[in-house]
């Protein structure tokens, strides 16, 4: 199966993978885990409270396992204002060291911005001292080879799977399966982590410090083919999504939004009123968590324009709402999604203040059109300009696979592949002065432009690829800037 006709987060994953994606899972099963040091004197406990993972939104706490602080407690060593998130189904990875004041986490790729969110993080005493990217961790050159962080699972290893067992298939050798199990373990303060490549990262827990990288897996599989990794133990609870606009006040329990229409003087209409999209909304951008006595602690808060900010984390701040719905097993609950927004009661107003709105969107349209970045994303200016950048963006692989491929169009389909990214990032949706540039030389003017641009672009780096390095000038010729 071609990597770009895979699921959508998938196929971007693959094709993306020397830049951030900041993309993420959403579960109804939210995890907690309990990680031992090797020689069992620690435990991490980790939570998280959100739906999503991974991310930071969580507390992990690490506690002794032979000293108590009352009968049934154990006695803290420290806490740290975050979770590292555990699934059975994904491989990320926690160790912590024998003296508990050490953890390494390491998951696949990145989900978020920002230091702690990277795909390596050291903590020490709970506070975080080194980061590492794959390709940094592994020393991995992602131009010129397959890098990826974990050695992945191998699923075709197995027969058909029963219900009741599963079987390996024949000629599978005992490496195989150790791989499949093994790929990341701690022995006594000495990560072992078997990437992509099947090469082996040594960390010293204690120091820090990478000890050794690219070390041939069969350099060291002798010394290593008895051991069979204990992973860590996670529990799992039911995520109740629950949101922001539902949360009800103790007192009479109307729901947040209504409250602060009525706080605001304003009207409350949801995403999904059908007469939503007539008006221009103010909008409320917030995430908080919900503690189980009942009050809000903010996370994030970002009213729009308009809005009385401080009328409305006063109110946040000292209303009690309703937790009847929390899991027993956490005290606190990450909340967002602000579903929907405010305006005047007044018809004329809310008119007024569409009319305002829609002339600011209308120069903001005009000025993407000349802007040189929309977002963090650079915007080439012309067809030479996407072939540099693809060339910065894609990774070895996806270079690899899209230089062979015979068929241009499975890459330019709506499935979340190398064509969904550059109409997404690129502005041929919304605007951009690539945009401009195609339908200047009479591209992308129909009700597929923007598919027939990024299928353009792809067309022409695959020649890119393939040494024609001068062919978009060719491109240039025969699509001349259209006369007014």
């Amino acid at each position: 199966m071609n990597i770009f006709n895979a699921t959508p987060l998938f196929s971007l994953v693959l094709l993306l993978f020397s830049i951030p994606l900041f993309a993420q899972h959403s579960t109804e099963r939210v995890p907690i885990s309990e990680t031992y040091s090797t020689n069992a004197k620690f435990m991490l406990r980790s939570v998280s409270y959100d739906h999503q993972y991974p991310n930071l939104i969580g507390e992990s706490t690490v506690t002794y396992n032979d000293k108590y602080e009352s009968p049934g407690i154990k006695k803290v060593l420290y806490r740290i204002e975050r979770s590292f998130d555990l699934s059975d189904s994904e491989p990320f990875f926690v160790a912590l060291s024998n003296d508990g004041r050490k953890i390494l986490y390491l998951i696949d790729r990145n989900y978020h911005k920002g230091e702690e969110n990277q795909q390596a993080t050291y903590y020490v005493d709970g506070k975080l001292t080194k980061t590492y990217t794959a390709e940094t961790f592994t020393n991995c050159d992602k131009q010129k080879e397959k890098c990826g962080m974990f050695y992945p699972s191998n699923y075709k290893l197995y027969q058909e799977r029963r219900s009741t067992f599963k079987q390996y298939r024949e000629g599978v050798t005992e490496q195989e399966k150790f791989l499949e199990k093994n790929f990341v373990f701690n022995k006594n303060d000495t990560v072992y982590l078997i990437d992509a490549r099947k090469k082996v990262t040594l960390f010293d827990l204690n120091k820090g410090e990478i000890i050794q990288n690219n070390i041939e897996l069969h350099e060291l599989y002798p010394k290593i083919a008895g051991i069979e990794a204990v992973k860590s133990r996670i529990s799992y609870y039911r995520y109740p999504f629950k949101y922001l606009t539902d949360i009800q006040r103790t007192q009479d329990g109307k729901q947040l939004s209504a409250a602060l229409g009525e706080l605001l003087n304003l009207k409350y209409v949801h995403m999904d009123d059908t007469t939503f999209r007539r008006y221009a909304h103010y909008k409320i951008d917030m995430g908080a968590y919900l503690h189980r006595n009942g009050r809000l602690q903010l996370v994030d808060f970002n009213p729009g324009e308009g809005l009385d900010s401080i009328k409305i984390r006063n109110y946040l701040e000292n209303t009690t709402f309703e937790t009847t719905f929390m899991p027993r097993e956490v005290d606190k609950l990450y909340l967002n999604h602000f579903f929907g927004g405010y305006r005047s009661p007044d018809e004329e107003v809310a008119k007024a203040h569409t009319r305002t709105e829609m002339e600011k969107s209308k120069l903001a349209a005009q000025k993407r059109l000349t802007a040189e970045r929309i977002g963090e994303h650079y915007i080439p200016k012309n067809l030479q300009e996407c072939m540099i950048e693809l060339d910065k963006i894609l990774n070895f692989q996806a270079k690899q696979q899209l230089g062979q491929s015979k068929m241009d169009w499975e890459f330019n389909s709506h499935g979340g592949g190398l064509g969904t990214w550059i109409r997404n990032n690129w502005g041929l949706h919304g605007g951009s002065r690539l945009l401009v540039y195609f339908k200047n030389r009479g591209i992308g003017n129909d009700g597929h432009g923007a598919d027939q641009i990024s299928g353009t672009i792809i067309t022409q780096y695959k020649k890119w690829l393939e040494g024609q390095t001068n062919a978009w000038k060719q491109w240039e010729k025969e699509h001349p800037l259209k006369k007014n």
